[in-house]
This record gives structure tokens, sequence and C-alpha cells, in this order.
């Protein structure tokens, strides 16, 4: 059997596979992971409960690991696109790129940082790790490499605004800022990012 954090090439095996992760991403992120049980997982994505730990034989833990991993490719195919079509400077591209990202999918954070899980909860979480750091890592690399600026300057730029992005996205999810709040500020953001890029 394969690994359950690649997608499997057998189209039944496939089906139930992203069948399962579709499930795992609107339960997980409406209910989050320790309140949804795999029987949950089964009656949501419509298969039996036989099929999900076929798939993913850690159960609910080895889903959570996939969906991590899955939601970075989709993050990385996106930036990618951002960069490799940004007509405007691409610092903006991909300011804009990952706001899209993360306000479309306010619990990716979390589930792309592994917080629900240890090493102890899923045999996959290591390997699941190094999969997600190695995808975002590359799309930094491209951001950076991209980038008019020098590599240390735009690192820590793209760092300082992804982290913003990051941060208030998850204040607001926490009830801690309101939406317009939220909104006001990312557009602050925005409009202090394309003054330094054009004064450069």
């Amino acid at each position: 059997m394969t690994s359950p954090l690649i997608e499997p090439t057998d189209r039944r095996r496939r089906r139930t596979h992203m069948a399962v992760l579709d499930a795992a991403a609107d339960l997980f992120a409406s209910r989050g992971f320790r309140q949804t049980s795999v029987d949950e997982l089964a009656t949501v994505a419509d298969v039996a409960l036989s099929s999900i730990y076929a798939n993913f034989p850690g159960g609910k833990a080895d889903v959570y690991a996939a969906l991590a991993c899955r939601i970075a490719r989709v993050h990385a195919d996106e930036m990618t696109e951002a960069i490799a079509g940004a007509e405007e400077p691409v610092e903006l591209a991909v300011f804009d790129a990952y706001l899209r990202f993360h306000t479309a999918r306010p619990a990716a954070f979390r589930i792309l940082g592994l917080s629900d899980l240890g090493p102890d909860d899923s045999d996959l979480f290591v390997e699941a790790r190094r999969r997600v750091h190695e995808l975002l890592g590359g799309v930094l690399a491209q951001a950076v490499s991209a980038s008019s600026s020098d590599s240390q300057t735009a690192r820590a730029e793209a760092l300082r605004l992804w982290s913003a992005v990051n941060g208030l996205i998850a204040l607001r999810t926490q009830g801690f800022a309101s939406v317009s709040e939220v909104d006001d500020i990312l557009a602050t953001v925005r409009s202090e990012l394309a003054a330094r890029v054009a004064g450069r």
C-alpha cells in the first residue's frame, strides 16, 4: 500500500481517499479535530468505516496528516501560479494570493502546522511535517527569488507579511477582531507594502 500522504493511483481508492479528505476538511474546520469522530468522517464522506482504515490505517490522525499535505500542495500550487503570472510587483501578487488562500480556508494555518497532532498520534506525523515544510519552504524560496529586493530583505518581508495575515485571520476566527477590523488592517498592510515596493 502507498503512503496515505500520497494520492492513490487506483481510481476507486483515489475516489475514497479524496472523499475522506474533503469530509475531513469540512469537519475539522467546523467542529475541530478532537470533536470529529471517524464515524462522522465515514458518514460525511459516504464511505464505509472499513474504507477509512483501509486508506488511513492510523484512523483520524492519519487523515489529518494527509489533509495537511494536501492543503500544502494546493497552497504551493496556487502561490506558484500567482508568482508566475504576476503582472504587478511580485510582492503584491504573493501577498494577495496568500491572503486569498487563507481567507477562503481559515483552518488551513492550524492544519498546516499539524497543531492537533503529535508524533505519538500518528506514524505519519514526522513525514507529514517534513512534506508540508518542504512544500511551503519551496514557495517562500520562489517568492524571495522573484522579488526585486535582495534575498535577506525579501525573505524578511515575506515572513512579516505572511505572519501578519496568519495572525489577523486567527484573531478573526477566535472572535478577537471583527471581519471589518481585519479587512481594514490588511488593506493598510497592503498599502504599506505597495508604497515600499514603489519606493525602490
